[in-house]
């Protein structure tokens, strides 16, 4: 229970980090609001054990699933996670 609560925090700094470049980015919006709201909510999915994010984009909730083996590992960071880098592509200019 408290090596999974090490690797949840670690996910959770790495969207909160993916976040924050995303809407850093945003060049029309100088306050950096304006793609994913800073607020969001999680959970693990009881079938699975996969972490999901659900995440506010362009005004729209998103969920965004992590299976085990993307978050309970020891290299849970921003450059290693594949979903990461794509939202960062996505929304990034």
């Amino acid at each position: 229970m408290i090596k999974e609560k090490v690797f949840i925090d670690r996910l959770v700094g790495a969207i909160n980090t993916c976040i924050r470049l995303i809407n850093e980015s945003d060049k029309s919006d100088v306050v950096g609001k304006g793609i994913i709201d800073n607020e969001w909510q999680s959970y693990i999915n009881k079938n699975d054990d996969s972490f999901v994010a659900i995440l506010t984009i362009l005004n729209k909730k998103q969920a965004v699933e992590f299976k085990v083996h993307e978050w309970l590992r020891v290299d849970v960071n921003i450059h290693a996670n594949d979903k990461l880098n794509a939202l960062i592509k996505s929304y990034t200019r």
